[in-house]
């Protein structure tokens, strides 16, 4: 007997089901991010509840996060699910999808993939639990391929290894390039999900990606724009995209940008795969939000699962860490983004992101908006050194741009993501004690633009300063000297701990800077540092006025080397009358051995700008 086209069995699928209980009631089309750190899984939920699940993170993810989650959104095990489909073989996609299968979820109508015959053990792990399913072994997903979600919601494959919908294809040769590319619609909503898929090297010079990867971004968002092979989408673009590898260098080039134009990015992430250092700033800050010249978009909301590489030199940290993300929308004119806040890496920021969010849809119909945002006039909120933040208001919901430079000719552009009334960008990396132009632009989502006025402001002056000394409160010195503080270069000043009772490491680093301090000075203080053993490491700061320590920071830190940074909005209380700052580490262990090790132990005094 030939086998049941998985398309048909999914339809009588569901006219069984609606025999048996009745209509389906109308809901809305889901999109749920599910936060397995480094690695992906998504869940698509249809209006009639079919369920598809886009890939499973890594080993361990899909017992212990995954159906947790499946089951808090009421999608327990005794539910199972309609599809699994793996975008590639790679194991931080594919690593939980036998997990969530041997957990007791059945997949009723079809398990795909990308075809590929790249060699995957958890791939092959996920293939032959799969046997066990309704649906069977895993198949390659065929070019086309539309599965119903219900209420005139869709999921079409529209690439897989190189192939295009509409008959393109590209060499591929690494299982990043061999991605499948889904689209996800509802009403003028559209989703566009790639895995791992790759943008290639064109558009380097311009966003400082660097890459030797193959292109298929470019012709897969050409092939289904208007005028493209397979024309699926409207000028308008993308109202949500998947930032294909994690924020890799490797993808998200800018043609895929200026074509989708979405509203809002969301990145799979968490800590790991330290050398990589993902997100990149060249892919979050000179793609998504549209710093590069050639990114002729509006920026978009930068949503992340949580942060990556956190001490990573080419790490972006402008994007928002929320958690577990949800996208929901009825189809109809707008949709909503939300998350839940449980970051394991990284601050919760759904509040800066202005979560949750409503938004409209790219190609709403009616008559079109030509009016452009009514702005207030800017102001310069903070001014330091090297960096200045710019604020203003709109009357509705648009963009954040600031140009800045020399002269009002500018040169230079910050944005901040996503479509708000109440606007905020920090401009950095600025000259000391220079005179600064700017002006202040917003788009609403009909891409009508107000432009406000030029203004000035002058930066202030900072400077940084090492340790000039280096006595030991508790425990004993095992090595080095406080010279060894002066850079991050993996040569330490050990401190042993205490070797008795509850074991203490405790020393500060003491520096002389000059005063009288500028007015309005703020302090920057910055470790680098690990212990040969898990302790408890909590950073203080001397307040002369006080003679206390304050504490600033407090983590875990074991045999891994972690970077921390902190600020004070007044320098005044931490420098003695005459110069004198001390930064204080304090290692806390159990009943055993251990030694500190400080790398790196800098201090920033920086002056206030000013503005007119």
């Amino acid at each position: 007997m030939s086998p049941v086209n998985p398309l048909l069995r999914s339809a009588l699928s569901l006219i069984v089901a609606g025999l048996l209980v009745g209509p389906i009631p109308a809901q809305n089309l889901e999109i749920h991010y599910i936060n397995v750190g480094w690695g992906g899984s998504v869940l698509v939920r249809g209006p009639n509840g079919t369920t598809v699940l886009l890939e499973g993170g890594r080993s361990g993810m899909g017992e212990n996060v995954i159906v947790p989650y499946l089951t808090s959104i009421g999608i327990p095990p005794s539910a199972g699910l309609d599809y699994m489909i793996l975008g590639h073989k790679h194991s931080d996609h594919s690593g939980g999808l036998d997990e969530i299968i041997e957990a007791g979820y059945d997949v009723h109508v079809a398990n795909y993939y990308n075809g590929s015959s790249y060699d995957s053990s958890s791939f092959d792990s996920w293939a032959s639990d799969a046997q066990t399913t309704t649906a069977g072994a895993p198949v390659p997903m065929p070019i086309g391929t539309v599965i119903p979600l219900g209420n005139g919601a869709t999921m079409t494959c529209v690439a897989r290894m190189g192939q295009l919908i509409g008959g393109g294809s590209v060499f591929v040769d690494s299982e990043n390039d061999r991605s499948l590319a889904l689209l996800v619609q509802h009403g003028g909503f559209d989703f566009l999900w790639a895995s791992d898929l790759t943008g290639g090297e064109d558009d380097q010079d311009c966003t400082g990606r660097s890459n030797s990867s193959a292109d298929v971004e470019t012709p897969l968002i050409q092939a289904i724009s208007p005028g493209g092979a397979s024309p699926m989408i409207t000028a308008g673009g993308i109202d949500v995209l998947h930032v294909n590898h994690h924020g890799s260098e490797t993808s998200m080039n800018s043609n895929y940008m200026n074509l989708a134009r979405p509203a809002v990015a969301l990145i799979s992430i968490g800590a790991g795969q330290t050398d990589a250092m993902r997100p990149r700033k060249d892919v979050v800050e000179s793609v998504l939000l549209a710093q590069a010249p050639c990114v002729t978009v509006p920026p978009a909301l930068v949503l992340q699962s949580e942060e990556g590489y956190l001490s990573g030199s080419e790490t972006s940290f402008a994007g928002y860490c929320v958690g577990n993300i949800l996208v929901s929308t009825d189809g109809v004119s707008t949709f909503t983004v939300s998350a839940d806040g449980a970051v394991t890496v990284g601050p919760d920021e759904r509040a800066a992101a202005g979560l949750p969010v409503t938004l409209p849809f790219d190609d709403v119909a009616g008559p079109p908006d030509t009016d452009p945002p009514v702005l207030s006039p800017a102001q310069v909120i903070a001014v330091a050194g090297t960096s200045a933040t710019i604020a203003w208001t709109s009357d509705e919901n648009s963009t954040s741009i600031v140009r800045y430079g020399p002269t009002n000719l500018y040169g230079s552009t910050a944005s901040a993501g996503g479509y708000v009334t109440s606007h905020s960008v920090t401009l950095t990396g600025l000259a000391q004690g220079a005179v600064y132009h700017y002006r202040v632009e917003s788009a609403d989502g009909s891409g009508n633009t107000a432009l406000g006025e030029d203004g000035t402001f002058q930066t202030g002056v900072s400077a940084t300063y090492v340790p000039t000394s280096a006595p030991i409160l508790q425990g004993s010195l095992k090595s080095g000297t406080y010279a060894k503080l002066a850079t991050n270069n993996g040569s330490y000043l050990r401190v042993s701990s205490t070797t008795s009772g509850t074991r203490i490491s405790d020393w500060y680093g003491s520096v002389s800077v000059p005063t009288p301090l500028p007015s309005g000075a703020t302090l920057t203080a910055t470790y680098s540092g690990k212990n040969s053993k898990t302790v408890t490491q909590t950073l203080h700061l001397w307040d002369w006025s006080a003679s206390a320590w304050v504490q600033f920071d407090s983590r875990s830190v074991g045999s891994t080397e972690k970077l921390v940074t902190f600020s004070t909005p007044s320098a005044a209380a931490y420098v003695s009358a005459t110069g004198e700052i001390q930064l204080r580490v304090l290692g806390t262990g159990g009943s055993s051995n251990f030694y500190a090790s400080g790398d790196l132990m800098l201090f920033t005094v920086e002056s206030a700008g000013s503005a007119p």
